[in-house]
């Protein structure tokens, strides 16, 4: 038999020999390869593409694209960076270090990205996924009604894309279906919990309290026009992840806030909260109990001269309603006006 002759055309893509020698045949799916090679060419023109577009350039599921990443990052041949607007996909050289380096058995974080599918897709995917299956009709009983489409490709994409474990995505749904969140906001909590690297049910439940907690905390402070921004949030997270300070007990520290500073002075109940932390209170009886022991305290070293407050701990404790801090904030804007 006579050799094949080969012609090349000099616009072409250079494709490491390691690569065809020893990797190329190995990925569970020919399909990882063929996103490598795919991907290459176009790094060599220069050309951005976001997985979406590889996978309809493929015939594959924008899935399978997330996965070859995640194969390829832990054989060491690219690395992956960037965010989620701009995912960076760096090729590595293939190197004799590279290849004796063995596949690192540590999860892979999930590269985020919203949902792509289309209805064949998610057609596809329902027909040889018994698990995809129980997740959609599981969603329609707890929104009590049939999903859009819409909301069929959010769910797949965080089943399949993201790869939130199915016990997980319930927990979403269920919070989200309790508050009447948008579907938008269930896809967002989602990845939140995908690149938090959160895959129980529990952690979950744990994590989306917190956003509950959120609301009540600007609510003590008598804000109730806008959500938590993220200077309140890292607040927040750090009085109840960090310092374990239950809400209520939280709720007390916005509300001395107010009281002595006439806004929601988030630095100011951070002040609080430590001192409280370092002295082991944290509940409300144990704020009380402060309390009055300081007064008592107080008292008996002053008598005759009026008692001053203490910012901190020397304050008749209680928990205002919403219409209450309205009006102290009110009363505090007058004064301000009247003195000016």
């Amino acid at each position: 038999m006579s050799n094949i002759k080969f012609n090349i055309k000099r616009d072409y893509t250079v494709l490491d020999n390691k690569f065809i020698d020893k990797y190329m045949a190995e990925p569970p799916s020919p399909v990882y390869s063929l996103v490598y090679i795919y991907a290459l060419r176009c790094g060599n023109e220069g050309k951005s593409v976001d997985n979406s577009y590889i996978a309809k350039k493929l015939g594959i599921l924008e899935s399978e694209v997330i996965k070859a990443w995640k194969y390829w990052k832990d054989k060491g041949l690219v690395r992956l960076s960037g965010n989620r607007e701009e995912p960076v996909v760096e090729f590595l050289g293939i190197s004799e270090e590279t290849e004796q380096k063995p596949a690192e058995q540590k999860p892979v974080k999930p590269a985020v990205q919203k949902s792509g599918y289309s209805p064949r897709d998610i057609a596809e995917i329902l027909e040889n996924d018994k698990a995809a299956r129980e997740l959609l009709a599981i969603s329609e009983r707890l929104m009590a009604r049939p999903l859009t489409p819409k909301e069929s490709e959010i769910l797949m994409g965080m089943y399949d894309s993201m790869g939130l474990p199915m016990d997980v995505i319930i927990v979403i749904v269920t919070y989200c279906s309790n508050n009447n969140k948008p579907i938008r906001y269930m896809e967002k909590t989602a990845m939140d919990l995908a690149e938090r690297g959160i895959s129980t049910s529990e952690a979950a439940a744990d994590y989306l309290s917190i956003f509950t907690s959120y609301g009540k905390i600007l609510r003590a402070y008598g804000i109730t026009d806008r959500g938590p921004t993220a200077n309140d949030r890292k607040y927040i997270d750090k009085w109840i992840l960090d310092y374990k300070m239950p809400v209520e007990v939280i709720q007390i520290a916005c509300s001395k806030t107010i009281e002595n500073t006439g806004k929601a002075a988030f630095s100011y109940t951070d002040k609080i909260i430590e001192n409280w932390y370092k002295n082991d209170i944290r509940t409300v009886r144990a704020v009380e109990k402060a309390d009055s022991e300081f007064a008592a305290k107080g008292e008996g070293a002053n008598k005759g001269t009026p008692k001053q407050n203490n910012a901190f701990t020397n304050y008749e404790q209680r928990i205002y309603s919403d219409e209450e801090i309205e009006k102290i904030l009110a009363r505090k804007k007058a004064n301000k006006y009247d003195q000016g």
